[in-house]
């Protein structure tokens, strides 16, 4: 399991450690100097007599750039550190390795502007690592687009220049990186938005703290999902299985113009393991969801020629609950007033657990109050613009504050949501799993819908809530990566996932 830490958090955890621990600031960053030092060492092995340039900033960052020296020194390598602080400005535990360098007559330079300088076999980025304010200070900028257009190879220290440690931003530029080697827990933002492709090979380095669970951290706990967890859960059914021990999936989705939302729900439903499922048909649309869900009953409801769900086919849905494992509720049932009033009903009356999307989701826009009415386990799956409208805001506000949005939303809700971030998150009561499969062949139209059938189809085989809204998104991700290597990113649709979900869980099948 790779926990995730948040600046905020990585901060604490230095405080925690030194403090509660007896671990001394000068033996942190000396370890992580040798850290960084061996990796450097391993990157140059292919090198003959390669040149090496530290470039380093304020605080500890640049301190562990000066430790990484008296360790490359040591070892024979020709190298310089640039130092954009002058020498009067480095502080704190940065200034004993500071003064052994200059100890030990390493090339130490320092100038407000930065100088032409020839371009080493290695660059080690030690400018500002984490809890920088963004956008960056224009002198800043010509430094971060030299290394990026140097050619060296590029050795990020705890994360790239420029990349903001806890969404994955940068404002405008960052350091684009070989490797990245950080203090025992990689930073949130180095999972999330652009932080994946700017830190290269990510190597975490135990420098000396206490183990994560020695300590209570504040905040939200992240972590990366654990591909081992779909080899535990995806094991092959028993021999004596049958069809409705294998789950049964009850579907209410699609109006006129949008039927393509709730085949697509009941059919990955299908591929991804549920024994049977139930759609629900606005009479009028019954003959085209025949033609399409073959191996899944549906159930036509009298919509005089409307093409959408009412208020009054609230009670004959309610009869089928007693027979469903779990209940599939919104892809594409419009925005009508009477449908709306349908869901809200229906989530009030229901017993059984339910994957809530897409349009499912109007009724807590602006209302999060409703949260607490809802008895029944829910899961939720709102992008972050459906986000936004549940919280009340502006989409730009949520995506600027991704993190306490988050925590807002889990204020007043209790269930599990699958927030379609890049990459997607799953939260659920102080816990947040980052998903690490998927790419931007995703980003079109149907692929959320398909998602919703496989949550459903996960908790209908009787996998925990959290545990099946994990799983499934890792799942379409990885069918999404498998995709696109034929694909390509641009070409890929929500059906050409319900072909290839079955070779993605075969995989994860294996006895």
């Amino acid at each position: 399991m790779t926990h995730l830490l948040t600046e905020e958090q990585a901060r604490e955890f230095d405080q925690i450690a030194m403090k509660n621990f007896d671990i001394t600031g000068i033996s942190l960053m000396a370890n992580a100097g040798k850290a960084i030092a061996k990796t450097a060492r391993e990157m140059l092995a292919n090198y003959d007599q390669p040149s090496i340039l530290i470039l380093t900033g304020k605080g500890n960052n640049g301190g562990d750039g000066f430790a990484t020296a008296l360790y490359l020194k040591k070892w024979g390598y020709e190298l310089s550190i640039y130092s954009i602080p002058g020498e009067n400005e480095i502080k704190g535990d940065a200034k004993h390795f500071f003064g052994r360098c200059q100890n030990q007559n390493i090339s130490i330079s320092f100038s407000e502007a930065f100088p032409a300088l020839e371009k080493p076999d290695l660059i080690i980025d030690a400018l500002l690592g984490t809890g920088i304010s963004l956008p960056l200070r224009e002198e800043i900028f010509p430094i971060i687009e030299w290394i990026n257009q140097s050619g060296s190879l590029i050795l990020s220290v705890d994360i790239p220049s420029g990349l903001d440690g806890n969404l994955g931003k940068i404002a405008p530029v960052a350091v684009l990186a070989s490797k990245t080697i950080t203090m025992r827990y990689p930073k949130l933002g180095m999972k999330f938005g652009l932080g994946k492709t700017l830190c290269g090979d990510i190597i975490s380095a135990d420098i000396g703290f206490p183990p994560l669970k020695d300590i209570n951290l504040a905040g939200r706990q992240w972590r990366q999902f654990d591909e081992s967890l779909a080899f535990e859960l995806l094991k092959p059914p028993k021999m004596d299985t049958y069809k409705h021990k294998q789950g049964k999936v009850l579907v209410l989705a699609g109006s006129k113009g949008m039927t393509g939302a709730a085949i697509l729900s009941t059919m990955s439903a299908l591929r991804s393991g549920a024994g049977l499922t139930k759609t629900f048909v606005p009479e009028s649309l019954n003959l085209i969801y025949e033609k399409q869900i073959l191996e899944g009953m549906t159930i036509p409801l009298k919509d005089e020629g409307k093409g959408y769900f009412t208020l009054a086919h609230l009670e004959e849905i309610k009869s089928h609950l007693a027979w469903t494992d779990v209940l599939i509720l919104g892809p594409g049932l419009g925005d009508k007033k009477e449908t709306i009033a349908l869901v809200q009903g229906l989530m009030l009356k229901c017993n059984k657990p339910m994957v809530i999307d897409a349009d499912g989701l109007r009724i807590f826009h602006g209302k999060m109050d409703l949260f607490t009415d809802v008895k029944s386990p829910m899961i939720i799956t709102p992008h972050l613009g459906e986000l936004a409208k549940i919280l009340g805001r502006e989409k730009e506000e949520v995506e600027e504050n991704i993190l306490q949005s988050l925590d807002t939303l889990m204020e007043q809700f209790s269930g599990t949501a699958v927030i379609k971030t890049v990459p997607a998150c799953t939260i659920y009561q102080n816990q947040s799993v980052l998903n690490i499969s998927g790419n931007p062949s995703l980003a079109t139209a149907g692929t959320g819908d398909v998602l919703t059938g496989i949550i459903g189809s996960f908790i209908a085989q009787g996998i925990e809530i959290d545990l099946a809204a994990q799983l499934a998104v890792f799942i379409h991700g990885k069918t999404a990566d498998a995709l696109s290597k034929t694909k390509g990113y641009r070409a890929l649709l929500a059906s050409d996932l319900l072909e290839e979900i079955p070779q993605t869980i075969k995989y994860y099948e294996k006895v």
